[in-house]
This record gives C-alpha cells, structure tokens and sequence, in this order.
C-alpha cells in the first residue's frame, strides 16, 4: 500500500529502466524516461478518464444547468461544500449533477487514485509499453511522442469511460 503523489509513484523510474533493461548506473537518461512516465500518464488519463493519482477538477454546469462527469475515481466534492445545492444520479458510466440553484456555476472535485493497490495492473502496464515504444522509437525517430501508441489503446480500449 503506497500513496500516490507523483506518476512515478505507480511507475518508478527503476520499474521503467527495469523494464526497459537500463542499467541502473546509466542515468544520463533518467530524466527523459522520467518525462515520458508523466506523459504517458496524462495520455492515459485524457484517454480513460480514470485518473490514475489525486488532483482537483473544476467543471462547469451546461446550459442545461447539469454536469456529466466522466472523470473516476471521485475521491470528494470540494465545491460546493452544502451538499442540497445539487442532486446527483449515477449512471453505468458517469454521475450526473444537477444544479438546483442558477447561482450555482460550477462544482470542484477531487478525482483520481490514491493508492497504488487501487489501480488495475493494466494501466502500469500501457505505461511502461508506452515508454519502451517512445524511448526506443526515438533512437529511429519512428515513434510519435505524445501520442498513445496503436497497441496501448488496444490494451485500454476496455478501461475507457466513453466512446466518442
């Protein structure tokens, strides 16, 4: 059991040479592969919606005066604090949140995991397969980074909390 401040709190900078077959006294390298562990961080999480460690969202009610929130886990709901300003109703997928006041223009959440344990083995997985295809794509300059590569998405495609 470990709290997740930091990516490379789920996926180590060890992990990732480990995996990577990196000696560990090489560390001319280390803060690239350090960069690409956050990055594929945020690609998976723009990508799922899972968030994969704690962090504060704020979003805004449609016109509609409702939010559909995608985002998961949802740790709190820091804004507003009174719990009657809205109502709220889960689905499969999201939870909806209704405004019951106009006045009431957005709510802020603390979403994402806290725990290492929490989060599913395969989401360190389509990190650290993320980070050997850019690190060792960028030796050939085939590999496009900041993009999730084909045979992640293929790996995540059944963690995603919507389909566009």
């Amino acid at each position: 059991m470990a709290v997740i401040v930091n990516y490379t709190d789920l996926v180590s900078l060890a992990e990732a040479k480990s995996y990577l077959r990196i000696d560990d006294a090489i560390t001319d390298v280390d803060d690239e592969i350090t960069l690409m562990i956050n990055s594929a961080c945020n690609l998976v999480e723009s990508y799922t919606q899972v968030y994969l460690k704690p962090q504060t969202k704020e979003y805004y009610f449609n016109c509609e005066g409702y939010i559909r929130l995608y985002s998961w886990p949802i740790n709190t709901i820091t804004v507003p604090a009174d719990i009657t300003a809205y109502d709220e109703a889960m689905r499969q997928l999201y939870t909806v949140y209704t405004r019951k006041s106009i006045s009431l223009e957005s709510m802020t959440f603390n979403v994402g995991h806290s725990d290492t344990e929490n989060v599913k083995p395969i989401f360190k997985q389509a990190i650290l397969e993320t980070v050997k295809l850019w690190f060792f794509g960028s030796e050939t300059e085939t590999a496009m980074k900041g993009y999730i590569p084909n045979s992640v998405m293929a790996i995540l495609s059944s963690e995603r909390r919507f389909i566009f």
